[in-house]
Formats: structure tokens, C-alpha cells, sequence
């Protein structure tokens, strides 16, 4: 296979690529079962399994400023999430932020990571982004900010560090 390095067909974007920066973000995803996040999918042992193993849901949770779900919104944290432990409860989760606020309108993070419910916070690996955030890498650190197991309410306060072009 040949490789071109010829700036011919390479995407004008990748041409102005210049400084790579770095950002870091602050804000909340807000998380309510049977209305933002819905079971499509269940193992047949999933309902005998105490850490649920076998569970899929599929989310499109809001992203806000501040902890109410009432302050501003950025955008959604859209994705999945998969309960993959024998050993305890823990969500594998793979998703997309998509922003649709003004200053980050249409850009992407793509974020993935699994977290036991047992931790006040875990890291995900940021593994690439879109519009403002192109060519994204870095990590977000996640912490519980309000969790209700009888409603299937939680909020999340998420903060990333990223680079990017």
C-alpha cells in the first residue's frame, strides 16, 4: 500500500492544523431510568445476577451547567450502558457527548470507561472528539453528585481535561 503525503485531498481542516490546545470542562449529566436512559436489552440470568450482569440500556441523559437539571444545557451524554461485572455492580460505558450549546454547538467527545457503583469517582478515557474538540484526547473523572435508587435518579459532576486541535 502507498501512502500519499501530499497535502492533495487532505481535508483543509487537517491542513490548519496547528497548536494543539488544552481545554478543561466542568459540568453535570443528569440520569433518570424509564425517561433519559431505557433497558434494551437483558440476559436471561440478569434479574437472578446481583450485579445485574447482563443489563443494557441505552441513554440520552442532559448535560448542564450546574447540578439542577434546571441550569443551562450544554448538550446529552448519548450512548450505552452495560452492566459487565460478576463481582459487583459496574456500568461499561461507552458514549458521546454531543454539545449543542452555543460556543460548542455540534462538536463531539467520544468517552468511554467503566465505573463500580462502590467508587465516589472514576476516570474514562476521552478517545477522540469533533468541530472545537477534533483529534480529541485526554480523560474525564466522574463523581456521583446525587443518587436516588428508588427513583432511578442521578446526577453526575464531570470534569475533563483534554488536547486537541
Amino acid at each position: 500500500m502507498a501512502i500519499d503525503q501530499s497535502p492533495k485531498g487532505v481535508g483543509e481542516w487537517a491542513m490548519n492544523l496547528r497548536q494543539e490546545k488544552l481545554s478543561k470542562l466542568h459540568f453535570f449529566c443528569h440520569h433518570l431510568h424509564g425517561t433519559t436512559a431505557v433497558t434494551i436489552a437483558k440476559a436471561a440470568t440478569t434479574d437472578a445476577s446481583p450485579t445485574l450482569f447482563g443489563l443494557l440500556d441505552t441513554r440520552d441523559d442532559p448535560v448542564t451547567v450546574g447540578p439542577e437539571r434546571s441550569s443551562e444545557r450544554l448538550g446529552y451524554a448519548q450512548g450505552i450502558s452495560a452492566a459487565a461485572s460478576l463481582q459487583e455492580i459496574s456500568s461499561f460505558d461507552p458514549f458521546t457527548f454531543f454539545f449543542t450549546n452555543e460556543e460548542f454547538n455540534g462538536s463531539t467527545l467520544a468517552v468511554m470507561g467503566s465505573c463500580p457503583l462502590s467508587s465516589r469517582s472514576c476516570e474514562a478515557a476521552v478517545l477522540g472528539g469533533s468541530g472545537v474538540f477534533r483529534l480529541a484526547r485526554g480523560v474525564a473523572t466522574t463523581k456521583v453528585y446525587y443518587l436516588n435508587f428508588t427513583t432511578g435518579a442521578a446526577s453526575v459532576e464531570i470534569d475533563i481535561v483534554l488536547l486537541h486541535y
